[in-house]
């Protein structure tokens, strides 16, 4: 980053973080120089990091891909949650109301739990791949460190890993294909289902790409923009949403698929399924993975920011499977592997050379 086009970020509010380019690519999109930058900052300004940690949350719940907003359609957003604010106040308080912007910018008691709350009404207003029929919408939200296993009307199972949202509708005709959306990540485990015209379509529908199967087992992950599909067993057919003439693409078990926002190519190659479906088993499997990138990972499902000393310690790498159900603990575990120390602030972890 030029420091010379760098604005002043010590005198930026929470909604300026949250609508700044930089900051969202370090959250949603990081690189190396994105997150050198930015954990420099940090560590220069302490004193902000109560409104970094709540901006970095609503990034990650939200999932508003600001680039793809026009200024009208951003207003537009913030007068739905207003408006959702308002009622939800009138229904439980008689206290003067606020708009939105104003009690939860205005006040550090207004944290990401009320915008997780409102996480589904938020992408509905602004448009795009997020479900569109109302009828009897079930949607199901996993916290932090929370996982959940959910049935859907006919007999397969979604496990949700955390930080994650499953939306579908409660009731499926018996004729219609199953369809679900899904922000976040989770583990399909799909029934098969026989109509009079043959087997029906089950279809995962993500930013990026629409998944549809017969009967079948994949993980799907749509971390930080992308969207990533492991097929542990059976078949699965890939195509870019809302595109009719978009090439079908075909996956066999051991295929990992990515797709990313405004790449038309899905990338396939092989992989090994265990390292991405280790967190159904309470684990993570991590193979030859740099510190970077697990750092990225526990941000996901925990909330927490790991913040290096150096570049050099980032780019370390660790081979093993660690329990995902006690972040202390693991990040013990990390810090005796590599000989560093661990100081604990909030969410936000440092780790540093003795």
């Amino acid at each position: 980053m030029n420091p010379s086009h760098q604005p002043d970020y010590s005198t930026y509010s929470l909604p300026d973080f949250v609508l700044d380019e930089s900051f969202r690519r370090w959250v949603l999109l990081p690189d190396e120089e994105i997150m050198s930058f930015w954990h420099s900052y940090m560590l220069r300004h302490p004193e902000q990091q109560t409104v970094i940690n709540e901006a970095s949350a609503i990034l990650l719940h939200l999932r508003v891909r600001y680039d793809d907003l026009t200024n009208a359609s951003r207003e537009r957003i913030w007068q739905v949650l207003d408006t959702a604010y308002e009622q939800q106040e009138r229904s439980t308080s008689t206290e003067s109301i606020r708009p939105f912007r104003q009690r939860f910018f205005g006040s550090p008691l207004r944290s990401w739990q009320v915008a997780a709350s409102l996480a589904g009404l938020l992408l509905l207003a602004a448009g795009g791949w997020v479900w569109s029929r109302y009828g009897s919408q079930q949607e199901v939200h996993t916290q932090y460190g929370e996982q959940l296993t959910v049935t859907l009307p006919d007999g397969s199972s979604v496990r949700l890993n955390g930080n994650s949202i499953l939306m579908y509708s409660g009731k499926w005709e018996a004729e219609d294909n199953r369809e679900v959306w899904l922000e976040g990540e989770a583990f399909f485990n799909v029934t098969k289902k026989m109509t009079t015209t043959g087997r029906l379509k089950f279809v995962t529908h993500t930013p990026n790409l629409d998944i549809s199967v017969l009967g079948t087992q994949f993980n799907v992950n749509t971390r930080r923009g992308n969207t990533l599909v492991v097929l542990a067993e059976g078949k699965v057919q890939l195509s870019k949403p809302n595109d009719q003439n978009a090439s079908v693409v075909l996956m066999k078990p051991g295929d990992l698929a990515t797709a990313q926002a405004g790449i038309e190519q899905v990338a396939i190659r092989q992989a090994k399924p265990q390292l991405h479906t280790a967190w159904t088993k309470n684990q993570f499997a991590f193979e030859n993975t740099s510190l970077r990138e697990i750092a990225q990972q526990l941000n996901d499902t925990w909330g927490v920011n790991l913040i290096f000393e150096d570049s050099a310690l980032a780019e370390r790498r660790f081979t093993g499977n660690l329990s995902s159900q006690d972040l202390e603990t693991l990040i013990t575990t990390l810090a005796t592997t590599f000989d560093v120390e661990a100081d604990r602030k909030g969410s936000q972890i440092y780790l540093r050379h003795p």
